[in-house]
């Protein structure tokens, strides 16, 4: 009885030992035999191994002559079990684009576009931008220039100077003539302003159109000078727009001839969008 449970127990650890070199190296063996362990159970007889280095798995082949012939390393395939006809190609996940948020452009420039009253105008991102509450029905946009702050040391009080630009539509002018309108606005400047001699007025183009231009300054009530104004007129599609730069006037650089020039690229920017009437 102890005899037949010895020999159950070597025929077991016989088996087991078979079993372990059918799932290991068999490079000891007879081709023959491992091409027979390969027949029955696909893959075992040749170990797998990844060449360092490459995106192909090469099978480890008797001689160097069948490794030449079974295997071809292609940058970005996988070559299965060497054979060069069946190769995974490597995928490169596709990115779905996103919203893209518009951004200024280089130098620091915006644009903003009135849907409500159809015309857009070019800005820098450091003036401030009001088209809500403008203090008048007929004022479609307020543009802030950044203001320029000077303290006095003796008052120890400190003033700040802003220039501004405004764009204002006439919807109902008392002439479509641009010269008569321009002529009708020039003659309340004087009355209301009391405009001298050193205005300038020029013919010139706003948004394709023909439109005036005048610069002119305001004096307060001791009669020295107060402000300095640009303005701007024309008539588009039955109606009159008006685009005022002004800031403190002065003889030296200020506020309003600091950004002058940005205030003309403003000005230029101006782009109304035409009503065609068909007829």
């Amino acid at each position: 009885m102890n005899r037949e449970h010895v020999l159950a127990a070597i025929l077991i650890l016989s088996l087991c030992a078979n079993v372990y070199l059918v799932f290991t190296d068999h490079s000891f063996l007879n081709p023959d035999v491992q091409d027979f362990i390969s027949t029955i159970i696909p893959g075992a007889g040749r170990s797998m191994n990844v060449s360092p280095g490459s995106l192909a798995l090469n099978n480890s082949s008797r001689d160097n002559s069948d490794q030449e012939a079974g295997n071809q390393t292609d940058r970005g395939n996988i070559t299965v079990d060497g054979d060069p006809d069946v190769q995974v190609t490597e995928t490169i996940p596709s990115v779905t684009p996103g919203t893209v948020t518009p951004t200024p452009t280089p130098d620091g420039w915006t644009t903003y576009t009135s849907k409500k009253y159809a015309f857009s105008v070019d800005y820098p991102i450091t003036w401030e931008l009001n088209d809500g509450s403008t203090g008048s029905p007929s004022r479609l946009l307020v543009l802030t220039a950044p203001p320029e702050t000077e303290c006095n040391s003796v008052s120890a009080q400190c003033f700040k100077y802003i220039a501004s630009l405004t764009i204002d539509i006439d919807r109902d002018p008392d002439t479509l003539e641009l010269d008569v309108y321009f002529n009708s606005a020039v003659a309340s400047l004087q009355k209301d302003y009391a405009i001298t001699s050193t205005t300038k007025s020029s013919s010139c183009i706003l948004s394709g159109n023909r439109a005036y231009q005048i610069e002119f300054y305001t004096r307060d009530e001791r009669g020295n000078p107060d402000r300095s104004y640009m303005q701007y007129y024309t008539i588009i599609d039955k109606k009159g727009y008006i685009i005022s730069y002004t800031g403190p006037f002065s003889t030296w650089e200020n506020v309003y001839s600091i950004n002058k020039g940005d205030a003309q690229r403003i000005i230029d920017s101006f782009e109304v969008e035409r009503i065609y009437e068909v007829v």
